[in-house]
Formats: structure tokens, C-alpha cells, sequence
């Protein structure tokens, strides 16, 4: 089970959202607006207890998920942890070729600068898994 980094001539970048069932609604948020803006992606919708299924089936490039990355053997170029648990604090653990870094949200505009950058890395050859 590992995410995909490898090159194509024409990558088509995968982004797998797995957020639990019952915060289905917020997933399907998140999927509808990456679909929306970019659709060029391929995108896929998952539940947190199929993730490790899809992780090895669906091979994404970027995995946004209400489970941190570190909790799965599998690299990723681009892991985006939004807590969904109740409460005040909603700071995100995004992870990005190997940089990380912790943020508000993260807001719409910042997710899709993480899938903008990755996808770029993609198509340039130099995405890792090191996230």
C-alpha cells in the first residue's frame, strides 16, 4: 500500500479525500470544490476506515484526511490532516514534498495551492514520497 509518485507524459494527478461518515457532508464539500475548480484532477471519496484499502487501490498523489499521514506506512507527495474532532482548535498538518507545516483550516485557497504545487512537482518529474 503506498501512494503514487511517479511520472507520466501526461500525469493525472489523484487526490483522495477520506474523512469519517459522519463528517460525510464535509468531505463531500471538499470533493465537490476540487472537482469544481479543478477539474482536470481525479478525485475519489472515502470513508477514514477505507483509507488504507484505497491508499493501495486508488495509489493517490495527494490525500486530504481527517487521519493524520504519519499514521500510514504509505508516502504521499502531498498529505493534508484536517481535524475533524469537536472542539476549538482547527489547525491542519499540511505536508507537502516533505515540508511541513501547521495552519488555520486550512482555508479553500490554501488547499488548492497545495494541489496546484504538487501537481506541478508531478508534472516536472520531482515529486517524492516524502510526505
Amino acid at each position: 500500500m503506498r501512494c503514487a509518485t511517479e511520472t507520466q507524459p501526461t500525469p493525472a494527478m489523484r487526490v483522495l479525500v477520506a474523512i469519517e461518515d459522519l463528517r460525510y457532508l464535509y468531505r463531500d464539500v471538499f470533493v465537490r470544490a476540487i472537482r469544481d475548480l479543478r477539474p482536470a484532477l481525479t478525485v475519489r471519496s472515502a470513508s477514514v476506515e477505507e483509507l488504507d484499502h484505497e491508499l493501495g487501490r486508488f495509489e493517490p498523489h495527494v490525500v486530504i484526511s481527517s487521519r493524520p499521514g504519519g499514521a500510514h506506512p504509505a508516502g504521499c507527495g502531498a498529505w493534508v490532516h484536517i481535524p475533524t474532532e469537536d472542539g476549538d482548535e482547527r489547525i491542519a498538518e499540511v505536508c507537502l514534498d516533505g515540508d511541513q507545516w501547521k495552519t488555520d483550516g486550512p482555508p479553500l485557497v490554501e488547499l488548492l495551492e497545495v494541489l496546484d504545487a504538487t501537481e506541478e512537482r508531478l508534472r516536472e518529474g520531482s515529486l517524492s514520497e516524502a510526505c
